[in-house]
């Protein structure tokens, strides 16, 4: 069975939950963004928004979390000196 260790940390603008299962690591979005994404679900199945509202504002916000990657504002200034 391989082994499965968790892990809190603080990186990249939020706390994160790490996962390793064997050598494969995974982290997942900041809790703080995970509590929004729940919510969304919440109204949604409460019927008080509707679910393509809920997946729309949900990858929005995924859409704009991305672009404040470290990386990929450094990979979209080098195109732009291009």
């Amino acid at each position: 069975m391989p082994e499965v260790r968790l892990a809190l940390f603080t990186e990249h603008g939020g706390h994160r939950i790490g996962v390793r299962v064997g050598g494969v690591r995974m982290e997942t979005p900041p809790v703080e963004h995970l509590a929004f994404y729940a919510g969304l679900g919440i109204l949604a199945a409460a019927e008080i928004i509707e679910w393509p509202l809920a997946v729309t504002l949900s990858v929005g916000h995924m859409l704009i979390e991305a672009t404040r990657r470290p990386g990929l504002q450094a990979l979209g200034e080098a195109f732009e000196a291009a």
